[in-house]
């Protein structure tokens, strides 16, 4: 039995609260106390992590068989759970039973012959891995287990058991510890990964692991639990639904199909399967036929779904190969060859043949070159419905919490994950008022139609006065919709005042660029939803390393033919208009906020932030409602210059 509420939601509350940070540990407990879902929307500052983790042991502390499933997107946000679970168990550990933790990462990541396998096998790691396992030359596995006569089923080693169970009780198990510990024992990292895992009260991972479905079968069988007894715990949820979209989309490129046909023999030998060959000819037509209606000007076109399924396919057949493709338990399905990648796309096909929820494209893979021909061509297919793919995992889970700094408005981003009658909290800014200067221009716009050469040099020149009017004492960030637009205004080589500064290219590693940024105030170009703009934590000391933020432009998707298709399916799923809000304006401007939120991590933090699009002025409400005072719509750089030093005047002052 569920109990309804919790005695003392903040009995595990390692900490005197924030403001504010009380509720978010209250929503915490009486989510996974009532069996359901809640959903926390709170700025950077609150305390999110450690306030549902909190809440999360106050509810099932008490309940040994109870785990929880800590969902992250990146491995950078793993370690912030990674670092508060210890701090609960060293403050726990003379009064409550230990919470033991692990955090899960790919086979790949953690297998120290991973580099030798790149080179040795032609098959893919996974398969690779798989075969070396089978033919007992992966020493590092059979070192960890080992083989009984009267039983095919490798058994674990008692020194390897004895590992484990020393991992487990000495804190959380990361990545890096494994490491080390399986270097020095000369056994499998992954492996005693999954076995921690199995032991462990609280698993941390990718989406993937519970939401996708052949990862999610996996993971739970390996850990001999059903979804039904699984709580779950997303962070940066607002991600949920554009990450299921793209992680359940399946692409077949003419490269991978000519790879097919020129090895249809062992293809065929290999999945056992009578009509493969004929599939990959009946695939090869569609796209050569799709090519002849594709040029630069109209690099996609639209296809029906038995363009890309023949109806002589056998749906148990499919499914047997995906099942099949499956060579090591947990790990996400391998997309290493075109093979792989022909098995998950008949599967995405299948599934595309059963619902209307589903867009089919031929477009060119390089949409920039001219060259119109197979090896510029591809095939994908793409779900629409992200509420479809969420909804089912939430509402069969034991109880589930989703968290972000950016579920704005709350019940809109409920609307887009199918959640009906959620528990939420609205938290706002923790910080000090005045801290915050939000500059909105009323003169520029970055729409299409409006750029060129004089659009350039106008962000140019308001982009340099920032700069060189605000002192140069932490990092300035200047985001852009893309690298072509960031191109086009850095062009006119901008005065950077005293930060030196570093421009993020595609290649850019971002523990470089990490590096950069806390060796001194830079001045850092970069694009929307790129790796530095979400993908590292800039904090040192616990406050931020960055004291001005300047958005240019806001980064609407290009109009591709899948983006109106989904705006029409947003369209008819919540009525004439919210197409195009929900489909564009929402994850758009979203990329914006969080870029925002980099601004204060501490309340000693202050700084400005620049909107360069008058367009933002009408979309102000999804950065909160503690914006509204932080707010100064201005027009031309005279003005921008005087809110500036009005600001820095008003804080040398304070």
């Amino acid at each position: 039995m569920l109990a309804e509420t919790v005695v003392d939601p903040l009995s595990w509350f390692p900490y005197e609260p924030r403001p504010q940070q009380d509720r978010a540990v209250v929503l915490a407990a009486n989510t996974f106390a009532k069996g359901t879902v809640g959903m926390l929307s709170a700025e950077c500052g609150i305390g999110k992590t450690i306030a549902a983790l909190a809440g999360y042991l106050a509810a099932r502390g008490g309940d040994q068989d109870a785990r929880l499933y800590v969902l992250t997107r990146t491995h950078s946000q793993s370690r912030v759970f990674e670092e508060e679970l210890n701090i609960l168990q060293e403050n726990i550990a003379q009064s409550r039973s230990p919470i033991t933790a692990t955090s899960m990462v790919s086979r790949r990541h953690v297998c120290p012959i991973r580099y030798r396998m790149d080179t040795e096998s032609s098959m893919g790691f996974m398969r690779g891995c798989a075969t070396m396992i089978k033919t007992g030359r992966c020493t590092h596995y059979w070192n960890f287990y080992k083989k009984k006569s009267d039983d095919r089923t490798p058994k674990i080693r008692e020194q390897a058991r004895e590992l484990v169970n020393h991992l487990l009780s000495s804190g959380v198990v990361t990545r890096e510890i494994v490491e080390s510990a399986a270097e020095d024992d000369g056994v499998c990292p992954y492996e005693i990964l999954r076995w921690c895992a199995r032991q462990s009260r609280i698993i941390i991972g990718p989406y993937a692991y519970l939401f996708k479905e052949r990862v999610r079968n996996a993971l739970l069988s390996s850990v001999g639990q059903h979804l039904s007894d699984a709580d779950i715990l997303v962070d940066e949820a607002h991600n949920l639904p554009e990450h299921v979209l793209s992680s359940e989309a399946a692409s077949l490129s003419g490269q991978d199909l000519q790879w097919l046909r020129d090895n249809r023999a062992n293809v065929k030998k290999e999945t056992g399967v009578s009509w493969i060959v004929e599939v990959i000819d009946f695939l090869w037509e569609t796209l050569l036929l799709s090519l002849e209606k594709l040029n630069t000007k109209q690099p996609e076109v639209e296809l029906d779904k038995w363009q890309i399924l023949p109806r002589f396919v056998d749906p148990k057949l499919i499914q047997l190969l995906m099942e099949r493709t499956r060579v090591l338990e947990v790990d996400e399905l391998p997309t290493e060859t075109p093979l792989d990648r022909l098995i998950e796309f008949l599967f995405a096909g299948l599934r595309a043949s059963e619902s209307d929820d589903w867009h089919v494209t031929a477009s060119l893979s390089q949409r920039w070159n001219k060259d119109v021909s197979l090896t510029n061509g591809i095939l994908t297919i793409r779900p629409l419905n992200a509420a479809g793919l969420i909804a089912p995992v939430l509402r069969r889970a034991r109880a589930a919490m989703l968290m972000s700094g950016t579920f704005r408005p709350t019940n809109l981003y409920a609307a887009l994950m199918g959640v009906k009658g959620a528990l939420t909290e609205d938290l706002g800014s923790p910080y000090p008022k005045a801290s915050r200067l939000v500059l909105l221009d009323r003169e520029i716009s970055t729409k299409y139609t409006e750029r060129g050469p004089n659009l350039w040099r106008a962000i140019a020149e308001r982009i340099e006065s920032a700069l060189v009017a605000m002192p140069a004492e932490k990092t300035a960030l200047i985001a852009f919709p893309s690298y072509q637009v960031m191109e086009q205004v850095l062009s006119y080589n901008i005065d950077c005042g005293f930060r030196e500064r570093v421009v993020e290219s595609k290649e850019a590693r971002i523990e470089n660029l990490t590096e950069e940024v806390h060796s001194g105030p830079k001045a850092v170009f970069l694009v929307y939803g790129g790796k530095f703009s979400e993908g590292v934590d800039l904090v040192s000391n616990g406050r931020s390393l960055v004291d001005m933020i300047i958005g240019v432009g806001i980064p609407f998707s290009p109009p591709t033919s899948y983006q109106r298709a989904l705006q029409d399916w947003y369209e008819s799923r919540f009525g004439e208009g919210a197409g195009y809000f929900y489909s564009s304006v929402i994850p758009s401007v979203r990329k914006v906020v969080q870029l925002v939120g980099r601004l204060r991590r501490s309340p000693d933090d202050w700084g400005i932030v620049i909107l360069l699009d008058q367009r933002f002025e009408r979309h102000i409400k999804l950065f909160g409602e503690d914006v509204v005072s932080d707010l100064w719509p201005y027009r031309g750089v005279g003005e921008m210059r005087n809110a500036i030093s009005s600001f820095l005047d008003m804080r040398r002052v304070g």
